[in-house]
């Protein structure tokens, strides 16, 4: 055998388990199941929208987990977190949160993220 024939088996080899590793992430944070995840995997990294949670909720004295997923699972449906958050400028549905303007569904995505992680940690 050929040491190029050797090494692009090789390489293609490695290809394809770096694809499957991926496609599986194995390495991915893991978090305690909740009724909100088919939403909350739509965020990358749920921690900093749990920290960002926090603010969103001071400012939604009237949050409620249940109402916030009821508003966000019919937008998730139509596109990703992005697609939802642009139509929302776009339509002006804007908020402020912490002297920052920022998307009704995002603010609602971190609320929802930060009431999961609080659900988790009661016993």
């Amino acid at each position: 055998m050929k040491r190029r024939t050797l090494l692009m088996g090789s390489g293609a080899l490695l290809a394809a388990a770096g694809a499957a590793a991926w496609l599986h992430k194995p390495l991915r944070k893991q978090y305690p199941a909740s009724p909100y995840d088919d939403i909350l995997a739509k965020v990358d990294d749920r921690e900093w929208a749990a920290k960002f949670g926090v603010l969103a909720l001071a400012a939604m004295p009237d949050f409620t987990p249940n109402n916030g997923a009821a508003r966000l699972r019919p937008l998730l449906n139509k596109g990703s977190l992005q697609q939802v958050a642009l139509r929302d400028v776009e339509a002006g549905r804007v908020m402020e949160i912490h002297g920052w303007l920022v998307p009704e569904s995002i603010a609602l995505m971190a609320a929802l993220a930060k009431s999961a992680e609080t659900r988790a940690a009661q016993p």
